[in-house]
């Protein structure tokens, strides 16, 4: 590059020369000439070689244009043999190396998948219950009083106070379990989400009361629509168990689901069930999977709701049993 000499400094120094020839020195000197008078630009670039034009052939023609071809090279002679690559590699001086390093196997940058298969992975089951407040919660909503406990002297003073007679002393209540249960079990579309809780709920129902003093029934939104052990082709007319069991429902007593859903259990379907035990001299209680807040009064004082959540304690469910 020419130094840093402006068009400016140019113009001053044409208007001091007095004849053309100071004007071409002056350009020559800042280097915007050569010394034949010609304007030279450095940031042009050089002008492209004329075009070579392959001289006549003998028969008239052009021969063919090596543009790497220079015409004082001898011609190649056309019986030598073409010189062997190995030779001419071999003659190559070879480079020492410096130092060897040893290489393990290139890490994947990408983490492959599993290939996929036909297994299905079960998830943890985490009830509905705390686990370690089950067994209270189902004494707590299964267990009837009888008065077979402890004498209640206070009321035997009473009684002798009164001056009544004493035929039989009068002992505080306990609960048990001795009646047994009868689980019935929704498995209506509305409780479809809460199956597995209540598969899990009836295993642990058989724990604390014993096998042989839980009898299991399962039925579609209602338990008069058909109720049996198993399927639906098992399922025959309700009847209600002898003896003052207590019934424990798995329902949400049609209070669940999607708001048109087809065959909703009705609340004169639940009176009709809860005067039909009754009568038979059962106690039912309900564990329904919704908070107080959504339970209607009719649900309420038809029978004992128990709220089926993590929240449930046996205080609860003992200030709501009869």
């Amino acid at each position: 590059m020419r130094p840093q000499i402006w068009i400016g400094d140019v113009v001053r120094a044409l208007e001091v020369a007095r004849s053309e020839d100071e004007q071409i020195e002056v350009l020559r000197v800042l280097g915007f000439t050569t010394a034949a008078g010609t304007f030279v630009d450095d940031d042009e670039p050089d002008p492209a070689p004329p075009p070579q034009i392959d001289p006549p052939s003998e028969d008239g023609g052009r021969a063919p244009h090596r543009p790497d071809h220079d015409p004082t090279d001898p011609e190649p002679d056309p019986d030598e043999e073409p010189a062997d690559p190995s030779t001419t590699l071999a003659e190559l001086p070879l480079l020492r190396p410096l130092r060897t390093e040893t290489t393990g196997p290139v890490p994947d940058p990408i983490e492959r998948l599993a290939p996929p298969t036909n297994e299905r992975t079960v998830r943890p089951h985490l009830p509905l219950l705390v686990p370690h407040w089950t067994s209270a919660i189902i004494r707590a909503a299964l267990t009837q009083p009888v008065d077979e406990g402890p004498i209640d002297i206070d009321a035997l003073i009473e009684m002798l106070a009164r001056g009544r007679p004493v035929i039989q002393l009068p002992r505080r209540p306990v609960r048990t379990l001795r009646y047994g249960v009868q689980v019935l079990v929704d498995r209506g579309s509305c409780m479809q989400p809460f199956r597995r809780d209540q598969n899990h709920l009836v295993a642990q129902i058989r724990s604390v009361v014993g096998r042989e003093l839980v009898d299991v029934g399962y039925f579609s939104d209602a338990p008069q629509r058909g109720t049996g052990p198993g399927s639906r082709w098992t399922r025959t007319d309700y009847t209600a168990p002898t003896g003052g069991q207590r019934i424990l429902l798995l329902s949400d007593l049609g209070l669940g689901g999607p708001p048109y859903v087809h065959g909703r259990s009705t609340p004169e379907e639940w009176e009709e069930f809860i005067a039909l035990v009754t009568r038979a001299g059962c106690q039912p209680v309900a564990l329904t999977p919704y908070p107080p807040t959504r339970w209607p009064f009719w649900m309420t004082a038809l029978l004992p709701l128990v709220s089926w959540d993590r929240t449930t304690t046996t205080g609860q469910i003992s200030a709501r049993m009869p």
